[in-house]
C-alpha cells in the first residue's frame, strides 16, 4: 500500500541525505528499498547538482525505471557493497531491511525512517537480539513497545554503529549512519 512522505519533515530528510553524501565521490550509486516515486533522491540531485545513480525497489509500480517487489527478497539477491547509500526510509520500523544489510556485512552509508506509533508492536525478532526472553515476552507484550527509537538504537549499537545522525518529532526518526571499512 502506498504510503506518502510526510511533508512536515520533507526538508530535514532531504538535508540528511545531502549531508551523509558530501564527501562521496561522483558517481554516488544508492539502493532506495522503498523507492516510491523518487521524491527525496531527486531533490538532493538537484540541489546538490551531484551525478547520483538511484536503484528504487518498491512494491507499487511507478512511472521509473526500478525493480518491483519485496525489497527483503531482492536484498538477498545484490551485492550491496556496490552501493554507496542505502535507504531504508519505511512508514514503520527498518528493522528486517537493516538487519538483512548487516547480515551482508555492508560498508556504506544507511539511512532509515523508524516510526512507532502509539501502540506499535515492535519486531519480536528485534527484542529477542536485544535480550529480551520469549518467555518475558508472552507475558505482557505491550510493556516491551515503549520506546521504539531508544532500543532501534541499541540494535543498532550492537552491530557496530558508533555515530547516529538524527531528526525527530514524536514518534518519527529519519536517521543515517556510516558503517566504515
Amino acid at each position: 500500500i502506498k504510503t506518502n512522505n510526510d511533508l512536515s519533515l520533507i526538508n530535514a530528510k532531504i538535508q540528511l541525505r545531502i549531508n551523509s553524501i558530501e564527501n562521496l565521490t561522483e558517481p554516488i550509486k544508492v539502493l532506495e528499498l522503498f523507492g516510491g516515486e523518487g521524491i527525496l533522491w531527486n531533490e538532493v540531485k538537484k540541489i546538490t547538482g551531484k551525478e547520483i545513480l538511484v536503484l528504487g525497489i518498491d512494491k507499487n509500480k511507478y512511472k521509473r525505471v526500478q525493480l518491483q517487489g519485496n525489497n527483503l527478497k531482492f536484498i538477498d539477491s545484490l551485492n550491496l557493497n556496490e552501493f554507496h547509500v542505502i535507504d531504508a526510509d519505511a512508514w514503520g520500523s527498518p528493522f528486517y531491511q537493516v538487519d538483512k544489510i548487516f547480515s551482508q556485512n555492508y560498508k556504506g552509508i544507511v539511512h532509515c525512517t523508524f516510526i512507532q506509533t502509539m501502540l506499535g508492536q515492535l519486531s519480536k525478532e528485534m527484542l529477542l537480539r536485544l535480550g529480551y526472553t520469549e518467555n518475558m515476552l508472552s507475558k505482557v507484550k505491550t510493556l516491551f513497545n515503549k520506546d521504539g527509537i531508544k532500543k532501534f538504537k541499541n540494535y543498532l549499537a550492537q552491530n557496530g554503529v558508533e555515530e547516529i545522525f538524527i531528526v525527530s518529532n514524536k514518534n518519527k526518526n529519519y536517521l543515517y549512519f556510516n558503517l566504515h571499512n
